[in-house]
């Protein structure tokens, strides 16, 4: 008899040491949920939604590479923004030094010439802004400076002498060329091995912001306003040469320059509201892919993170059942010291 008995202790001995194990496991399985915050052993945790799964994730991925290159995109259209600004305040900074050096005697001492070229310097340092290696201005040859030297290195384009209004080609300014346009163009302009059409084509600076839509953007050295500004103060420039020898041809000039420069400020300043709308639709472009991420990764979330409040309840329960079976094995195993003991 005692034989028997102690065989069938054995068994359910065994038996609750198995039990003890099985549920050391869940709650070791249970607590890496809780740790990880993701249902235990990835996909197999979620093996009826697991095709979705996979579907929501490349989803997620697709939109985050378009995201990026939103906000790449949004940078440099930002970029240009802050440049043509400057652009514009160096303009406006040109128009009170030509008014300030209308009269000649005082031009005279001024040095008007040198701060004209001063003034190009900085405008051609502008011009060659780059984010990363690509230039902001070289629109679909980003990679190539959009000029060929220094502004200030441009010679002599207006004669000293020359009239306005009477001096055949005075009254054309330096070629303004437009995209789309061939030769030729204005000498500091660098159109590599392409011409202008294919140089400066804006319509080819652009991204695909989603599997459907895709928008252009960028702004090129070849804008009317940026060339503008530039003749208008070559023209003033070279103006200065008849300071001392035709003071009021020399005014005459200075007011023609005037006149360019009014009208290459309101053309950048067109520019500057054309890129402003590219900067707005590239931001609300931004803000679309953003929700799109956000709600993806809730729906991802929903489906491979773990119930928190869920685990812990079932770790709160296997725990009180682990406990249990502790304390049944344990008066177990007092109960058959007694046997042995008898």
């Amino acid at each position: 008899m005692v034989a028997v008995t102690g065989t069938s202790q054995l068994a359910r001995q065994m038996a609750l040491t198995r039990n003890i194990s099985l549920l050391n496991t869940m709650l070791n399985i249970q607590s890496q949920q809780l740790a990880s915050g993701l249902k235990a052993d990835g996909l197999i945790g979620v093996a009826a939604q697991s095709q979705e799964l996979g579907q929501l994730k490349a989803s997620l991925g697709t939109m985050e590479t378009y995201a990026a290159g939103t906000q790449t995109a949004l940078n440099r259209v930002k970029l240009a923004a802050l440049s043509i600004e400057r652009i514009i305040d160096l303009a406006t900074d040109a128009q009170t030094m030509m008014i300030q050096n209308r009269d000649p005697y005082f031009a005279s001492t001024s040095q008007p010439a040198a701060q004209t070229n001063t003034l190009l310097d900085q405008i051609g340092g502008i011009l060659q802004v780059r984010d990363g290696n690509r230039y902001i201005f070289s629109a679909a040859n980003p990679t190539d400076n959009p000029l060929n030297g220094r502004l200030s290195d441009i010679p002599t384009t207006y004669a000293p002498g020359a009239i306005p209004g009477i001096t055949p080609g005075y009254d054309d300014p330096l070629p303004v060329v437009t995209d789309g346009a061939t030769l030729p163009q204005p000498p500091y302009l660098n159109t590599g091995a392409a011409d202008l059409q294919n140089y400066y084509d804006l319509d080819e600076v652009g991204l695909y912001v989603n599997d459907n839509e895709r928008v252009a953007y960028g702004v090129s050295a070849v804008e009317p306003g940026m060339q503008r500004v530039i003749d208008a103060l070559v023209r003033f420039r070279d103006a200065t040469a008849d300071i001392e020898t035709d003071p009021e041809n020399y005014k005459l000039r200075v007011d023609d320059a005037l006149k360019q420069l009014n009208t290459a400020i309101a053309e950048l300043k067109q520019t500057a509201s054309r890129n402003g709308y590219k900067q707005k639709q590239l931001t609300e472009v931004a803000s679309r892919h953003a929700r799109s991420i956000d709600l993806l990764k809730i729906r991802i979330a929903s489906i491979q993170e773990a119930d928190h409040a869920q685990v812990s309840a079932a770790i709160a329960s296997i725990q009180t059942v682990l406990e249990a079976t502790y304390l049944v094995t344990r008066s177990m195993l007092s109960l058959s010291l007694v046997n042995y003991l008898r």
